[in-house]
Parts: C-alpha cells; sequence; structure tokens
C-alpha cells in the first residue's frame, strides 16, 4: 500500500538561495524527511555607496515620500544596517511611519514589524503584477514611491508603477553578485550527474540565470540544461521565474499557487506521491 503523506523521504532538494537565507526553507525540508542541498546562485554583498539612502532619508524626513515597497527581508535588513552606519537610523525608523507601506509577503511583512514599521498592505500574491493590481484602487499617480531593493533587480515594478503615473526611485540597499567558489560548482555538478540531487528549486528568475551563468566554465548551457532535465525536478516560485527557467530550456516546471518555499515543497511531495501512486497502479 502506498502511503498518501505528503513527505519528502529519500529527496534531496537543492535551494538555490544565498546561504545566508537558508536554514528555514533547509529545516523545512528535513522536517518533511527530505535532505537540503545548497547551491547558492546568489551572493548578497553590502554597497559602498550610502549616499542614496542618506538622501532617501532627508527626503522621507521633508515629507518627498509617499510609498515605500519592500521587496524582500534583505531590503528592510539592508536599509536599516545603512540608516546605522550613517548614524540615521532613529530619524529613518521614526520618519518611516508617515508613508504608506507595502510588504511583498509575509515574510517581509514580518521583519518590518520586528523592526516597529507598520504595514498598510501585503498583496495576495508576492509578484510585481500582483503590487501593481493591488495598488489599481489606490491613486498614485503623481506620487513618489521608492524600492530599497538590489542593484540587479528586476525592472518589471518599476515600469508598470510608471506606467500609472507614479515617481518611482529605486535605491540599491545590496548587491546580488554570482558566488565563485570552484568547489561547490563542482560538487552540484557531480551530485548532479550521479542522480543525488532529485529537485532543483528556483526562488527567483535571478536564481535560475545565475546558475547557468556560475557554471558556464564547467559545463555549456545545452549540456547543463540536457543535465537538469533529465535528472531533476524543476521548481520555479512565481510567474516571472517559471517563465525565465522555462525560457533557459528546463521542462515540466512546477510552480505553487503561492509563492512561499513551503508551498514549493508541499507541491513537489504531491508530485511524487502522485508520480507514485500512477506506477503502481
Amino acid at each position: 500500500m502506498v502511503s498518501r503523506d505528503l513527505t519528502l523521504k529519500g529527496k534531496t532538494i537543492a535551494i538555490t538561495r544565498p546561504l545566508c537565507q537558508t536554514e528555514e526553507t533547509a529545516e523545512i525540508i528535513r522536517k518533511k524527511g527530505g535532505k537540503p542541498y545548497f547551491i547558492p546562485t546568489i551572493e548578497i554583498k553590502n554597497v559602498s555607496d550610502l549616499s542614496p539612502v542618506k538622501k532617501f532619508i532627508e527626503e522621507l524626513a521633508a515629507g518627498k515620500v509617499d510609498y515605500i515597497i519592500f521587496m524582500s527581508t534583505n531590503g528592510v535588513k539592508h536599509l536599516l544596517d545603512i540608516a546605522k552606519k550613517l548614524k540615521m537610523l532613529d530619524t529613518l525608523k521614526r520618519e518611516i511611519q508617515k508613508p504608506v507601506i507595502i510588504a511583498v509577503g509575509p515574510r517581509t511583512a514580518e521583519e518590518l514589524k520586528i523592526n516597529n514599521i507598520h504595514v498598510n498592505l501585503v498583496p495576495t500574491q508576492y509578484t510585481s503584477e500582483s503590487i501593481t493590481e493591488s495598488l489599481k484602487s489606490w491613486k498614485i499617480a503623481k506620487k513618489t514611491i521608492f524600492i530599497p531593493r538590489t542593484s540587479a533587480a528586476n525592472p518589471t515594478l518599476k515600469e508598470k508603477l510608471k506606467e500609472r503615473g507614479a515617481i518611482v526611485r529605486e535605491i540599491y540597499v545590496y548587491k546580488s553578485a554570482i558566488p565563485t567558489d570552484k568547489k561547490i560548482k563542482e560538487k552540484f555538478l557531480q551530485d548532479a550527474r550521479n542522480g543525488n540531487i532529485h529537485a532543483l528549486i528556483f526562488g527567483s528568475a535571478l536564481s535560475a540565470k545565475n546558475l547557468f551563468q556560475m557554471l558556464n566554465e564547467q559545463i555549456s548551457v545545452e549540456k547543463l540544461r540536457d543535465l537538469l532535465n533529465e535528472k531533476m525536478t524543476i521548481v520555479a516560485i512565481g510567474p516571472v521565474t517559471a517563465e525565465t527557467v522555462t525560457k533557459l530550456g528546463l521542462k515540466g516546471v512546477l510552480m505553487p499557487q503561492i509563492q512561499l518555499f513551503e508551498d514549493a515543497l508541499n507541491l513537489l511531495a504531491k508530485h511524487w506521491s502522485s508520480n507514485l501512486s500512477q506506477l503502481v497502479n
């Protein structure tokens, strides 16, 4: 008899998140009986130029900021860290209570609340498109919207908000670089060829693009694509990520309805359970 329990028992799940963000996801995988595998495709680095944040805080204090959109916990943490370095943290925390604050996803909202920053809106879907949709009833034309984020950010949100007449300013509070550790890359390819990794989860379009770029010295794009298609189940979190992964040539891509890693893991478990049931029947 085949168990209907949605577990990841006996499965190794590769996580492409930055190492500083893997532990929570890894713990969920372990609780579901699986084994986490780390192949970070993004390395978070500090920005050297702090002047844009200084100017942002000054404009915030002058009442020139109407909305702030936080796209990730990294955006929250790095903005606060830079403000602390500038000795402007108290000013930031006081003045940030005035604008409308939007958080993409519950993790980002939680990080804001931990730092005593209010949250006015969390979109139902955690994507740029959903943010724009959520703001349809808000009068954002001629309003100034700031987005603290990575320098490697996708321009979709900025463009869509500008189409609505908003004045959009992105502040780069951290950098997303490609990891260079050769040992990690070689081990990943060896484990992939040996069939030791059963699934690969991409949490962003950037994580997918970076994987192909960081491995291009070891393996061609075509061979990497074929290897992943043959050996692993691919999961993409969010429609933009799914579209990017598909354009890279990966097939049979799974996408959870809710853009959270736990939902991605549940989808994987259901997928494998369903396939097993079909084989047994």
